[in-house]
């Protein structure tokens, strides 16, 4: 394409998706020129990166009083023209986009480009130009749902991966579930409060500690983990807390699955038995936990989810949460006597995967990161595929069953 005597404003709307070459994200966009006074260049900044496959608007524009760029109609810089020198920019070479002279090309999407209010028709020339494709629907528009469990697509320049980063899954699709087996005595704690950044010693752990939750007081949280287990009683997950509320799911002796609330206004916590069977039997059992205020949603296995109640009299808010212990709780601050007593002696024997509080996966942190600030273990911990077996649901009692016809009745 020529066009001689660009002078003028140039809006532009591009989405980046290009990965940062340092160690800092890229968030500064420059547009330099020369009249013949020597070179000129406006930087504007961004307060977050621009490479977040996300639609940015840049405009330039250069008269004879004055340069301007602006960026998403938020950020400007404004440069006034020199009172003496020359003012005339006079192009007659082609316009290149995305790269010219051998530079490294812009990875991402273009569109509206206009030139001195003219409309460059961009897409019928990525028609014949290498290295270039009409449209931007990327492949993640097309393939996007190959990412499973909370996995996010990330659009590459020939095809596209997926981030497991916050899931508790693992592979290239997030597909694989990370399981962890839990000898006697093992412990998982995760903190919960945010650490300062500055101690942190690689970019890793800081990017982790930027992914815990900002708020200690919680009104709503997602719990979902499987396990197996021929072991109880035991303790599955403990949330503990700065005061006296914690949350905790634990193995009852006979086996039966309890989750236990103490969010303050009650005199004993608020306990739900969530199955009267005996789930120590060796099978993988999963279980998803959703609070919002006073409901409470548990799912086991593949069952339908039964909504549950907290009393008027119980507060709603979880109070300075601290930290979330898995297998077994070693904690300063208060614990519930009962838990101790009942189901922390011995610890939890057996497997636990897909561990998930809310945005963070501990189980995964505390397996894939070394000396990482946020997570530690105590214990033999030793990662293993034992979750990946498919559930199995044993058949419904008679009494439960509403399609068995009782043998004893008599018509």
């Amino acid at each position: 394409m020529t066009l001689p005597q660009v002078k003028s404003s140039s809006p532009l709307v591009f989405s980046h998706q290009n990965p940062p070459t340092c160690s800092t994200a890229p968030t500064v966009v420059s547009f330099s020129f020369d009249v013949g006074n020597g070179p000129v260049e406006l930087n504007v900044h961004s307060p977050t990166p621009l490479n977040d496959d996300q639609w940015h608007r840049v405009s330039a524009e250069r008269n004879t009083k004055e340069a301007i760029l602006q960026l998403d109609q938020k950020y400007k810089e404004v440069r006034p023209a020199p009172t003496q020198g020359h003012t005339r920019l006079e192009l007659y070479s082609q316009l290149y986009v995305g790269a010219a002279g051998g530079q490294r090309g812009f990875l991402g999407c273009i569109r509206s480009l206009k030139l001195n209010g003219v409309t460059l028709d961009l897409e019928e020339r990525a028609k014949v130009t290498p290295g270039v494709k009409p449209g931007c629907s990327g492949h993640c528009t097309s393939f996007g749902m190959n990412c499973r469990n909370g996995g996010k697509c990330v659009e590459k320049h020939n095809g596209y991966s997926c981030d497991c980063s916050t899931t508790a899954y693992d592979g290239p699709f997030c597909s694989k579930d990370v399981g962890g087996f839990f000898e006697a005595g093992t412990l998982v704690k995760y903190n919960l409060v945010p650490e300062v950044v500055a101690a942190a010693s690689s970019l890793d752990e800081k990017s982790v500690i930027h992914n815990l939750p900002v708020e200690t007081n919680m009104t709503h949280e997602d719990l979902t983990f499987s396990f197996s287990t021929s072991t109880s009683p035991s303790l599955l997950v403990y949330v503990s807390s700065k005061t006296q509320d914690y949350m905790a799911v634990v193995l009852r002796h006979n086996g039966m699955l309890q989750l236990r609330y103490n969010l303050g206004g009650l005199r004993e916590p608020f306990s739900i038995d969530i199955d009267q069977r005996n789930l120590a039997n060796g099978q993988s059992h999963t279980v998803n936990i959703s609070r919002v205020e006073r409901d409470i949603e548990v799912q086991l296995d593949h069952y339908p989810p039964v909504s549950y109640t907290l009393p008027e009299a119980s507060d709603t808010q979880f109070t300075l949460v601290k930290s979330l212990f898995l297998g077994k709780v070693f904690e300063t601050g208060y614990i519930d006597p009962v838990i101790i007593e009942k189901y922390n002696t011995s610890g939890f024997v057996g497997c636990l995967s897909r561990v998930q509080f809310n945005s963070i996966a501990p189980l995964k942190a505390a397996l894939r990161s070394r000396d990482s600030v946020p997570v530690s273990h105590q214990g033999k911990l030793v990662e293993s595929n034992c979750g990946a077996s498919p559930l199995t649901i044993p058949h419904m009692s008679a009494a439960t069953d509403p399609w068995n016809l009782d043998a004893g009745q008599h018509v």
